[in-house]
């Protein structure tokens, strides 16, 4: 699998639209952070999350990536690892070709979906360290450059 480089976070950072699979409810979870930190950058999110009802509040909550809009091209996957490899291919099937796979949410297999299908496909890194970095995940992204483990 190709590393993920600056390049290719810059390219999926800089469209403003973008869809969150695996989407909580829950505001102290992981991915609600993620959502009010991007939200607070300017993003425009879609939330996925298959327990979203029909008609629940929230114009921007589907329940699959079939029900997002055509114009919404970048993913970011905060699932389950479970799960990750069917989001991944049904974001192939409905034409996405940008995707972030938070870490902890990758496996190999959809890494390689990904490849297979020449998709800009970030993995093993945290999004938080290339969005305005704060608290602790600042510190996190000042150790990393130190090191030179951040992507070049």
């Amino acid at each position: 699998m190709k590393q993920s480089t600056r390049q290719n976070i810059n390219k999926f950072l800089d469209c403003k639209t973008m869809a969150i699979a695996g989407a909580s409810r829950d505001e102290n979870s992981f991915s609600a952070k993620v959502a009010t930190h991007l939200t607070k950058l300017g993003y425009k999110l879609w939330y996925i999350n298959p327990e979203f009802g029909q008609h629940e509040e929230g114009n921007f909550r589907v329940q699959s990536v079939a029900g997002l809009p055509l114009d919404v091209h970048n993913l970011l996957i905060l699932t389950p690892t479970s799960q990750t490899g069917h989001v991944v291919k049904h974001a192939i099937d409905k034409g996405i070709n940008n995707i972030w796979i938070q870490q902890k949410s990758e496996t190999p297999a959809a890494l390689e979906l990904a490849e297979q299908h020449d998709l800009n496909v970030i993995h093993h890194q945290c999004i938080f360290m290339f969005t305005d970095p704060k608290g602790i995940h600042r510190f996190h992204c000042t150790l990393n450059k130190v090191f030179g483990t951040l992507p070049k």
